[in-house]
């Protein structure tokens, strides 16, 4: 009796032990899986920030009866993906390189905004070819797609590199700024450094209309109304302007610059004690995406330091 229970116990713990380590393996073989549809999904939303997801810019574009390469990303964010492309062939009277910019094509979560990025590429190349004329903005050369256009390429640095500036800069980009606004234009976005250039013959250059407007006669109720208004808005490009001579070449400031560099205008105020706080929570949210491996650098060499998302730990 006792030899039969012991062999029916060996037998019943066996088959336990079986069932027990089926199980172990199938919870063994399902980690990878978990963990490879975690990756995805993660990487999936990584993507969703931005502008062209994670497919890569195109290799090669056809534009101006040519065919270009790409040769450096300078900037992929959320709205928009801004790269140089080199001619393969280079030929007299088309450019060597130029400018491709590719605005929002990725869903974000699902929710569309290729229209968005449509709209914001109709207003920004309207507004640049209004620009014609004046040699410190770019000229649009093709709208390659409703998302899509490219611009004149130039040489030269932007003022977050802080290069060497001549004395006649800031009076130059003032005067580029004042010819502008005669086409009843604002700019809107001179308060970041990477929108004003200095090329290397010296001359200074404004780019990214992204958010700018064309703020014309009949905007509001009246002429005088409208005319009124787009004065006071184009102020805050002089004032920005003024602002970077005041940290750039404070010597050179004049009395009327540096009281036009310190506007404390309940408007501008408002807009800080808004903006400011949002800054701050949007790049405590992007560190911790980056943190949890949700945003992942460009390893790649066609990358820039503006493709990083280490930048997004400064405070």
């Amino acid at each position: 009796m006792c030899a039969t229970h012991d062999r029916s116990s060996t037998q019943e713990y066996g088959s336990r032990g079986a069932v027990e380590a089926a199980r172990g393996a199938c919870r063994t073989s399902a980690q990878p899986v978990r963990r490879s549809v975690r990756a995805r999904a993660t990487r999936w939303f990584g993507g969703c920030f931005y502008a062209c997801g994670r497919e890569p810019l195109p290799g090669q574009i056809s534009c101006l009866d040519g065919e270009y390469t790409l040769d450096k990303i300078l900037k992929h964010d959320f709205m928009a993906a801004t790269a140089v492309y080199t001619a393969a062939d280079p030929q007299a009277g088309r450019p060597r390189k130029l400018i491709c910019k590719v605005n929002r094509r990725m869903h974000f979560c699902l929710v569309p905004l290729g229209w968005l990025g449509r709209l914001v590429t109709h207003n920004e190349v309207r507004n640049l070819r209004r620009c014609e004329g004046i040699p410190e903005v770019p000229e649009v050369l093709a709208r390659l797609h409703p998302n899509v256009y490219v611009c004149e390429y130039i040489e030269g640095k932007n003022l977050g590199e802080k290069p060497d500036l001549p004395v006649d800069f800031f009076e130059n980009v003032l005067a580029a700024v004042r010819q502008i606004h005669k086409r009843n234009l604002i700019h809107f976005d001179l308060h970041k450094p990477g929108n004003l250039l200095v090329g290397d013959d010296g001359r200074p250059h404004i780019i990214d209309f992204q958010i700018s407007m064309h703020f014309g006669d009949r905007r509001l109720l009246s002429r005088r109304l409208s005319a009124r208004v787009r004065r006071r808005l184009q102020a805050y490009d002089i004032y920005h302007v003024c602002k970077h001579k005041r940290r750039l070449q404070p010597h050179l400031l004049t009395e009327d610059q540096d009281r036009l560099s310190r506007n404390h205008s309940l408007p501008l105020r408002i807009h800080r004690a808004i903006a400011n706080p949002l800054r701050r929570v949007r790049r405590a949210c992007l560190r911790y995406l980056h943190a949890k491996g949700v945003l992942t650098n460009d390893e790649t060499s066609r990358a820039s330091a503006e493709t990083n998302p280490t930048r997004w730990t400064r405070k």
